[in-house]
C-alpha cells in the first residue's frame, strides 16, 4: 500500500492558483478589475490554508 499525503496535492492546486493571482496582480491579463483581483488574493489565502489544515492527511492508494 502506498500512501499519498494530501499536502501534496492540496499545494499544486494551490500554487496554480498563486500563480494565477501573480499574473492577474501584474496586469498581464484582460481582467483590470480590482474586485477580481481582490477575490483572486482571498482564494490564494484559503487555498494555501486549505493546504496546511490538511497537511497530516494521507490517501492510501492502491
Amino acid at each position: 500500500m502506498f500512501k499519498l499525503p494530501m499536502v501534496i496535492i492540496y499545494m499544486i492546486i494551490a500554487f496554480n492558483i498563486t500563480a494565477f493571482t501573480a499574473i492577474l496582480l501584474l496586469n498581464v491579463l484582460i481582467i483590470n478589475s480590482p474586485i477580481a483581483k481582490v477575490i483572486a488574493c482571498a482564494l490564494t489565502i484559503g487555498a494555501w490554508a486549505l493546504a496546511y489544515i490538511n497537511r497530516d492527511k494521507v490517501v492510501t492508494i492502491f
